[in-house]
């Protein structure tokens, strides 16, 4: 039936006749909203196999243990949740402050897996008393901490936000994590943490130093994952394309040159789970996994792509024919926006990589951040010090990344004096 749906629309589109999708009466009774324009091969996009994943190790981290994930409710957080149901956790937390988003995720969990124990906490992890109150109740074995605010051209007009969000928020969950006796925590990170020239990344490289400065005096096993973008998560580039083709066009592309690494967010969530199962427990200075994301793409051929999908023929932004035509779509260029590159980075100096067990993820060796450092830079950038400009919000935070002192050596780990109870 798709198939079919595909042929007659990629027709009506070539004849430049619009038209609109209304799901079935069964999806409608079913709670299924309705479906993109088309459901595109993202495969086909990437050029490239998709990622594998080792289930037999993935299973020794989930199965058995509470594991509790933050931002739930977002892409990377709910498909996280989706792939958790398939290894036989013993209870799936699911943690969100946007209550549709967390009421949707514990639907679809619901329904996935009816048998999986499961909670859903309607919280904002940035209030750190809250966060350990709920860490000591529910006792989580394996926390995934994907709640961020990740919008690059946002976040450059609310610098506090971020901070608060993507720094003290992470502070809140590893420290939580830390007192309640945590196994396994994993920060999902960004390449826009390396060299960072937004807020965004800028913020979450201070919270990677923060995990790593906790990792040097916590049992914890702490690690951290860096990747690029995600294609088909909600507000990314496929997402707001399939609105420009719904309109009519035409679609927006930063920059001709703009490069990314993308990844799906099924690949970029099994990997994430997979990288738990590589983490070194004795390490003094936590790992950060590289997933594997091919070659970067230019956005631009991206969106060829894209658009060929549809069954439609891209438009070159110097036509003649500003208007388009039947069965074609116009790219326009509209300049990088505020804090974005033209090209991301995946390591700078200083930092080595090395393989890990699985193919598809890279380890790098980060040195620890000094203490010192850490701890003026949380005094620093604390709400009740901090001033209340947004400017000089971000004055801090880009002082602070591009003054970061070169660490000293690393105490030995401290370890847990005895087994844990398992959670």
């Amino acid at each position: 039936m798709s198939r079919l749906i595909t042929t007659v629309r990629t027709r009506l589109r070539r004849l430049g006749v619009p038209d609109r999708f209304m799901p079935t009466l069964e999806d409608q009774i079913a709670g299924i909203g309705p479906r993109s324009q088309l459901e595109v091969d993202l495969a086909s996009l990437l050029d490239r196999k998709p990622r594998s994943i080792d289930e037999q190790a993935v299973r020794r981290v989930i199965q058995s243990k509470r594991v509790l994930i933050t931002g739930a409710g977002g892409s990377i957080g709910s498909e996280l949740a989706r792939i958790v149901c398939r290894f036989d956790a013993r209870e799936l937390i699911l943690v969100d402050r946007a209550e549709n988003a967390l009421f949707e995720i514990d639907r679809q969990i619901a329904r996935l897996a009816p048998d999986m124990p499961r909670r859903a906490v309607l919280h904002d992890v940035v209030d750190a008393e809250a966060t350990l109150k709920h860490f000591r109740r529910l006792r989580p074995a394996v926390v995934f901490h994907a709640a961020a605010h990740k919008h690059v051209p946002m976040m450059e007009g609310h610098p506090a936000a971020a901070v608060d969000n993507n720094l003290f928020g992470t502070k809140s969950v590893a420290d939580a994590a830390d007192a309640a006796g945590t196994e396994r925590f994993v920060l999902i990170s960004t390449d826009k943490a390396v060299n960072p020239r937004s807020i965004m990344g800028a913020t979450k490289r201070l919270a990677e130093l923060y995990v790593q400065h906790i990792n040097q005096r916590s049992p914890v096993s702490f690690s951290m994952v860096r990747f690029g973008n995600v294609l088909g998560s909600a507000g990314s580039v496929l997402d707001i394309w399939s609105k420009e083709i719904a309109e009519g066009g035409p679609l927006t592309v930063t920059d001709p040159g703009m490069t990314r690494y993308f990844m799906t967010v099924a690949e970029a969530a099994a990997l994430v789970i997979q990288s738990a199962a590589l983490v070194d427990p004795q390490s003094a200075c936590p790992e950060v996994f590289l997933l594997d994301m091919g070659e970067p793409i230019r956005v631009v051929d991206l969106a060829h792509r894209f658009i060929a999908l549809h069954g439609l023929e891209p438009q070159r932004p110097d036509s003649c024919d500003q208007q388009g035509g039947p069965g074609r779509v116009r790219i326009v260029f509209t300049g990088p926006r505020p804090g974005e590159k033209l090209h991301e980075e995946l390591l700078v100096g200083g930092e080595a990589i090395r393989p890990s067990a699985h193919p598809d993820i890279h380890i790098w060796q980060l040195p620890a951040p000094d203490p010192d450092f850490v701890e003026q830079m949380i005094s620093i950038l604390s709400p009740q010090r901090r001033s209340s400009q947004a400017d000089d919000v971000a004055e801090m935070v880009r002082h602070l990344v591009l003054h970061e002192p070169q660490p000293a050596a690393v105490e030995q780990k401290r370890q847990p004096s005895g087994q844990r109870a398992q959670r």
